[in-house]
This record gives structure tokens, C-alpha cells and sequence, in this order.
């Protein structure tokens, strides 16, 4: 199961080599920084910005932060979900993915940081930094968890932390879980990089 693991992280990752997504796994962050060179002024560039921003980001969960003259800033949000194994169950567990978007303009080119990206699931917001720990990081993380919690299930959880067997399964259900979240997350931030340079060299005329 571990090389299993490790080699479906592997073609994710590779997958992306050559992509704008930059992969922290030191510190669990996954974030997209770019440039693009389009031919065109930095006010039309802006301009073609507000106009993707307000087809795509057209609810309440997209908050435009910034918008100047020469930046635009706003939050927002999308799902991902994956199944999810553990003590011989098998859940879809889904996520709300938090992230920021900021582009900023001068003539002839324009640059795109998606960054900031965060998951909810169950009311608890966090990183990815779990799907990257080692066994013991991610023993030693599951306990401090575990010792700050107050429901039920708690003594067992911390029984389960030194049955070394039964834990392994667990780490190896949350990195199979972790490995299909990140690639959606970043073939999602790639999509929305995409989507925006299209519209940016879009040069279709509205003659009504």
C-alpha cells in the first residue's frame, strides 16, 4: 500500500513538473505564480480582468478584496472531495477550498499568484501539511490533536496512535485521501490560470 501511495503521489507530481504550481511540502502550501505576455495595455488588460472575474466569480463566496488600478484581489472558493477509508468504513469526505487571486497589470503583460489555499472539511479549516508528514510526524501531529479534543472516541483515538498497525492504515488512508485532494486542487488553479489568459487574448469584438 505505502508504494502504492508513493508512486500515485509521484505521477501527480511529475504530472505537474513543468506547470506553474509550486509544491511546499515543507511547510504544506500549494500555491500558482505566474506571468503572461499579452500584447495589450495595462488598462485593457485590467479591464478583461473585471470581466473574467465577474462571469466566473458570481456568488457570495467571491469577495473582491483589491481593485485598483493596477491590481485586482479577491477571494474564492471551490470544492474538491475524495473517498475516504478508515476503521472499515468508507466515506466520500468533501472539502471547501479557500484561496486568494491576485493579478496585477502592466502594459504588455500581467501576472497570477494563486495562493493562500486552504481546506474545510467538518468546520475545520487546515493545509496540506498532513499529506506530506512521515509516519512518526504524523503520529506525533495526530496525538497533540487528539489531546486538545474533548468528544467522544478520544481514548480510543489515543489507543490506536500505539497499536502501530492499525495507525499505519490510518496514515495510509489520509496520504491515498491527501494525493487525490492535491491533484484536484491543482489541476483546479491551473484551470482558473487558463480560463484567464484565454479571455485575455480573446479579441472577439460585441457588435450588436
Amino acid at each position: 500500500m505505502k508504494k502504492h501511495i508513493l508512486f500515485f503521489l509521484a505521477i501527480i507530481f511529475s504530472s505537474f513538473i513543468n506547470a506553474q504550481v509550486k509544491i511546499d511540502s515543507l511547510n504544506g502550501k500549494i500555491y500558482l505564480e505566474t506571468v503572461h505576455e499579452v500584447d495589450l495595455k495595462k488598462g485593457e488588460l485590467k479591464s478583461k480582468a473585471n470581466d473574467w472575474i465577474a462571469k466566473n466569480f458570481n456568488n457570495s463566496n467571491y469577495v473582491i478584496k483589491i481593485n485598483s488600478e493596477d491590481k485586482i484581489l479577491v477571494r474564492g472558493q471551490f470544492k474538491a472531495g475524495a473517498y475516504f477509508s478508515s476503521y472499515g468504513a468508507t466515506v466520500y469526505s468533501p472539502r471547501d477550498v479557500d484561496f486568494i487571486l491576485d493579478l496585477k497589470f502592466k502594459d504588455g503583460r500581467y501576472k497570477t499568484e494563486i495562493l493562500d489555499i486552504t481546506l474545510t472539511g467538518a468546520g475545520i479549516q487546515h493545509g496540506f501539511e498532513t499529506y506530506f508528514m512521515d509516519l512518526e510526524s504524523y503520529r506525533e501531529y495526530s496525538k497533540k490533536m487528539l489531546e486538545s479534543y474533548d468528544g467522544l472516541g478520544k481514548k480510543a483515538g489515543l489507543k490506536r496512535l500505539n497499536n502501530d498497525k492499525k495507525f499505519k492504515k490510518s496514515y495510509d488512508a489520509n496520504k491515498k485521501y491527501g494525493a487525490q485532494i492535491i491533484e484536484q486542487v491543482i489541476r483546479k488553479i491551473e484551470d482558473i490560470d487558463k480560463s484567464i489568459l484565454v479571455n485575455m487574448n480573446s479579441r472577439k469584438k460585441d457588435d450588436w
